[in-house]
C-alpha cells in the first residue's frame, strides 16, 4: 500500500518534475536536453556490443568520480558486458562524456515512476543494476525485481540524519531495501545504520570506500599540460585552493585570503566552485573585495599579479590539487554537508575543511583522528591554519600523514567488483 501511493503521487508530481527541469534550464541549458527520456521514451539504440549489460547510476559528479575506478575495472576486466552510465544533472552527464566517452553507453536517469522504470529495464535488459552511495528507488527496485535483474549498492554510506529520515518510512523503507541483493557499505557506521532502518543482513558486507583507490597517473599527464598552459607564474606565490564552494562560502574564503594578506603572506587562491555557473556572481565577490583574477576557461597563462585563478571548468579540479600546498574544502563552513578530502590528500596537500561534514562524517572523523584532516570553525580559523603552513613547518607532516592515511585504505574497488561478479 505504502508503495502505491508513493507512485501514485509520484505519477500525479511528474508535469512538476517537468516544470522544475525547464525551470533549471534558464540557468543550466543542459537540464532541457533530452527531458523526455527521463520518462523512458525516445530511449537510444544500444550501440556498444558484448553478451550483456551493467547499469550503473551515478547522480552527479561526485557520485560519478567516486564510482569510476570501478566502472573502470568493469570496462577492463568485463570486455564482454557493455557498460550503461546514467546521471540526473547535466554537469554528471557531461563528466561521464569526458571520463569514458565512447566506451560506455550513456543516458538520463528514469524518473521513479512503475511505468516508466519498467520501460527503461525493458528497453536495456541489464544483467545487473548498480546504484551509488545513497541512491534509492523503490519503483526501480521494484521493477527490477519483477524483471528477475539483481540490484546493489555500491560504496554505500547513510548519515545519521539520513537514517532518520528513511526510518519514518517504517515497512516501506525495510521493503525497498530489502531489494538489494548487496549493499556494499563504506564503513561500520554506515552498515550499522542501513542494517538498523532495515537492510537485509546477508545483503550486507563492509567493503571501505573506493574513494581512496585513486589513480593520480591520469591525472598527473593532466596536471602536466595545466603547468605548460599556466606558465610558470603559477607557482611565484604560496598556493593554495578552495574546493568545491558552495554559495556564501566563497565570500568566508576571501575572506581568509586578505586575513594572510594582513599577515604580510601573499599568497594565491585557486577557487573552484561547486558548480561553474556561478562564476559571475563570485566575479562580483572579487571586484567588490579589489582582488585581480583570471578565469581557467580562458586558458591562459597566469599573470604574476594574478590573486585568485577560478577554475570554471569540469573535469580539472584534482589535476589543480596537484599545484596546491593546502586545500580547503567546501561546502563544509556553511552547512551544506561537505565534500570528498581524499583527492587532495592523495596529493599531499594539508587538508582544511569547516565543521558541517556529515555527508564524510566518518573519513573526516578518521583523518582527523590521524592528523591527515585540520577542522575550522571560521574564515579566521581557516587563515590561522593556512598561515602555519608556510610559518611552519606542519605542511609536510600533514601532507606525509594525509597519504598515508589514503595508502592504508585501498582496495575497496577490487572487493566490490568480486561481489558484483557474483551476482552475474
Amino acid at each position: 500500500m505504502a508503495r502505491f501511493l508513493y507512485s501514485l503521487l509520484v505519477s500525479l508530481l511528474s508535469p512538476l518534475f517537468v516544470l522544475r527541469l525547464l525551470v533549471k534550464s534558464m540557468s543550466e541549458p543542459g537540464y532541457r536536453r533530452l527531458w523526455w527520456r527521463r520518462f523512458a521514451l525516445g530511449m537510444p539504440r544500444r550501440v556498444r556490443s558484448g553478451d550483456g549489460l551493467i547499469w550503473v547510476h551515478a547522480v552527479s559528479v561526485g557520485e560519478l568520480l567516486a564510482v569510476a575506478p570501478l566502472v573502470e575495472r568493469m570496462l577492463q576486466e568485463w570486455p564482454d558486458k557493455a557498460v550503461l552510465i546514467t546521471n540526473t544533472t547535466p554537469t554528471g552527464s557531461e563528466q561521464t562524456q569526458k571520463l569514458f566517452g565512447d566506451r560506455v553507453e550513456h543516458t538520463w536517469f528514469p524518473f521513479d515512476i512503475p511505468l516508466v522504470t519498467g520501460a527503461f529495464l525493458r528497453h536495456w535488459s541489464p544483467q545487473l543494476v548498480v546504484m551509488v552511495e545513497t541512491e534509492i528507488w523503490p519503483n526501480v527496485m521494484a521493477s527490477a525485481r519483477e524483471q528477475g535483474i539483481p540490484v546493489a549498492l555500491v560504496n554505500a554510506r547513510l548519515s545519521a540524519r539520513s537514517a532518520r529520515g528513511y526510518a519514518r518510512f517504517g515497512e516501506f523503507t525495510r521493503e525497498t531495501l530489502r531489494g538489494f541483493s548487496l549493499i556494499a557499505a563504506q564503513s561500520k557506521s554506515d552498515d550499522r545504520r542501513l542494517r538498523r532502518i532495515g537492510a537485509d543482513p546477508d545483503a550486507m558486507q563492509v567493503v571501505g570506500s573506493i574513494k581512496f583507490d585513486i589513480d593520480l597517473a591520469a591525472r598527473r599527464g593532466q596536471l602536466d599540460v595545466i603547468r605548460k598552459e599556466l606558465g610558470s607564474d603559477i607557482k611565484s606565490r604560496p598556493l593554495w585552493a578552495a574546493a568545491s564552494t558552495h554559495p556564501g562560502e566563497e565570500q568566508l574564503v576571501i575572506h581568509a585570503f586578505q586575513a594572510l594578506r594582513q599577515r604580510g603572506i601573499l599568497t594565491r587562491l585557486l577557487l573552484a566552485p561547486r558548480h561553474p555557473n556561478r562564476t559571475s556572481d563570485i566575479i562580483k565577490l572579487l571586484d567588490k573585495a579589489g582582488l585581480s583574477y583570471q578565469r581557467r576557461s580562458e586558458k591562459a597563462p597566469v599573470n604574476s599579479d594574478t590573486d585568485v585563478l577560478i577554475i570554471d571548468t569540469l573535469g580539472e579540479l584534482s589535476a589543480f590539487l596537484g599545484l596546491a600546498d593546502a586545500a580547503f574544502i567546501g561546502g563544509s563552513l556553511v552547512p551544506r554537508g561537505g565534500h570528498n578530502p581524499i583527492e587532495a590528500a592523495a596529493w599531499g596537500c594539508a587538508v582544511i575543511t569547516g565543521p558541517h561534514v556529515i555527508n564524510f562524517a566518518t573519513i573526516v572523523r578518521d583523518m582527523e583522528r590521524g592528523g591527515a584532516i585540520r577542522v575550522v570553525m571560521d574564515q579566521q580559523e581557516l587563515a590561522d591554519r593556512l598561515a602555519s603552513v608556510w610559518e611552519s613547518e606542519e605542511q609536510d607532516s600533514d601532507a606525509t600523514r594525509a597519504q598515508t592515511f589514503i595508502e592504508t585504505r585501498r582496495g575497496a574497488t577490487r572487493r566490490q567488483l568480486d561481489l558484483l561478479k557474483a551476482l552475474l
